[in-house]
């Protein structure tokens, strides 16, 4: 074969091969919902129900109080109760014993079969908050394929469904909360629209507290345009006002709702309703006064006790510097101070979790330079260092954590004997081993979310420039709501890989509404020549 005929030949093939993945994403885009569930089902086959530590054993197995209302938001910790009551209904009418009741609020002790159904449940709530995603961002097969497949990429949103915790939830809820303010921004007038949008708020805020945040999202958007029309010196309409004021009301409404039902648990739970804040903050002045030496912290110390006037909460910003993370050894020494003034046992509690609330506050106060040096390091750290595969194999070391934790102290963690992944930490070290080699939890190992937030921005540009710019600022506002609530993560806690699933999860939702408005418009052009 001559050089001519090669030469003449590769551009012919480059071509056909190109015709070919055209067709292959468009048939993908045909069937998301099945091409979806490709992730979930490899994943339920190949790796057994995983838990994330001590936390979701307060959220799902504990009996109802402080822990599963106050600390964990309660909408996931009864709801994902529900497959274990259904695990044991299926088990005990197939085997003829009496049929359980409902008991959510009691202490659970599910059988394999109702983990098994918990872990399937959360996959199916992923499979279709995605697929409604996909459907929403995109009307072409093309379009809807590209999203399909970039979203099968983030194996990160997967993983979470494979472990029991409130991030798993928390992932298709942001997604459905996408989806949602896309469907008010295509359609301001419909009232039932709106309705959803502030559903899916109030579920946002019901699997994670710091999701408060995506409250400013839409107004965010809807004022970028408002402003926008004012700088273009063009006039504003007052159902672009009106649409404003709704997206602020849906927000106050949800914020209210999610109040009211934590307040109205914990008083059916016997306790009062108070702000667990101060313990996650205590986290984060720990992690700050280790970056002080001895005679700086002693320093800071007395300096913030002579300013402060209540005596418990001087007794906690003692305490704070001296037990730091130690929960439990700060909660006992702050109570014994209230019981020496003698403080009513009934109200204990309740002051005991506002002094350590007062007492982190007053160190976050200083805006010492060294603790916004580590807070905006934390920043830049999830940003930079955090990727897809560390957030995937983030779930797999948790469950590692929980094998441990039950190895030196089994008791509290005998409710879950028939979860064998967290039998003994050889077998969950195991887990990790085959997660950290695995090709499909391990995509974009190198790429961290900065690039992703650039490719979304470069995505932005070119839509800016081909007349989408409100579909672009969506997207970014998007982006710097998960932004604002990472920031706001890093000055309430330490750094944690877990809590920069927000911002991938944001970048992946923002990627698909750009990507979708792109390839549509291009599909429309193809369309108008043919």
């Amino acid at each position: 074969m001559s050089e001519h005929s090669q030469t003449v030949r590769a551009p012919q093939a480059q071509r056909i091969a190109f015709e070919i993945a055209l067709k292959v994403i468009s048939a993908v885009g045909r069937h998301p919902a099945l091409c979806l569930s490709l992730p979930s089902l490899y994943l339920l086959v190949v790796y057994p129900p995983i838990w994330k530590d001590v936390d979701a054993l307060g959220q799902l197995i504990w009996q109802a109080g402080w822990g599963n209302i106050l600390h964990y938001p309660p909408l996931y910790c009864f709801t994902g109760r529900i497959p274990f009551w259904l695990g044991d209904f299926i088990l005990a009418l197939l085997s003829g014993q009496p049929l359980p009741g409902l008991n959510l609020f009691g202490e659970q002790h599910p059988s394999w079969l109702g983990i098994e159904l918990l872990i399937i449940a959360q996959h199916a709530g992923l499979i279709i908050a995605l697929t409604l995603l996909v459907r929403t961002a995109a009307r072409s097969a093309l379009g809807r394929g590209a999203i399909t497949i970039s979203f099968i990429a983030a194996s990160s949103l997967y993983a979470q469904q494979q472990c029991a915790g409130s991030e798993a939830p928390s992932v298709s809820a942001i997604i459905l909360l996408t989806v949602a303010g896309f469907w008010v921004y295509r359609s301001s007038s419909s009232r039932l629209r709106w309705i959803v949008f502030a559903i899916a708020l109030l579920a946002a805020f019901g699997t994670r507290h710091i999701n408060y945040l995506f409250v400013f999202w839409l107004p965010l958007v809807i004022a970028g345009h408002l402003l926008w029309s004012l700088w273009q010196q063009r006039r504003i309409s007052t159902p672009d006002l009106a649409k404003l004021g709704i997206a602020i009301v849906c927000g106050g409404f949800a914020l209210l709702a999610d109040t009211l039902i934590v307040r109205v648990m914990i008083a059916q739970a016997g306790e009062q309703y108070r702000t667990d804040l101060g313990f996650v903050l205590t986290d984060r002045v720990t992690a700050f006064l280790y970056k002080l030496s001895d005679s700086e912290r002693a320093a800071l110390v007395e300096k913030l006790v002579a300013a402060e006037r209540d005596p418990i909460v001087q007794v906690a910003i003692r305490a704070e510097a001296k037990l730091g993370s130690s929960h439990e050894e700060l909660a006992n020494t702050i109570q014994d101070a209230l019981r020496q003034q003698r403080i009513p046992q009934n109200a204990i509690q309740t002051r005991s979790d506002v002094s350590v609330f007062d007492a982190a506050l007053a160190y976050l106060r200083t805006l010492h330079p060294k603790l916004i040096d580590l807070i905006l390091s934390d920043f830049l750290h999830g940003y930079v260092r955090e990727d897809n595969s560390k957030l995937s194999l983030n779930r797999f070391l948790a469950n590692r954590t929980a094998a441990r934790m039950r190895q030196e102290n089994p008791q509290p963690w005998q409710p879950l004997d028939q979860l064998h992944s967290i039998d003994n930490q050889k077998a969950a070290s195991a887990l990790v081993n085959r997660a950290s080699t695995d090709p499909y939890l391990m995509l974009w190992g190198p790429i961290p979310i900065a690039v992703m937030v650039l490719v979304n921005l470069g995505l932005t540009i070119l839509l800016a420039r081909r007349g989408q710019g409100g579909i672009a600022w969506l997207a970014q506002a998007l982006l710097i709501s998960s932004a604002l609530l990472y920031f706001a993560n890093c000055i309430c806690d330490y750094f944690n890989d877990r809590y920069t699933l927000p911002l991938l999860v944001c970048v992946v939702a923002a990627f698909a509404l750009q990507v979708g408005a792109l390839l549509d418009a291009q599909a429309k052009i193809v369309r108008s020549k043919q």
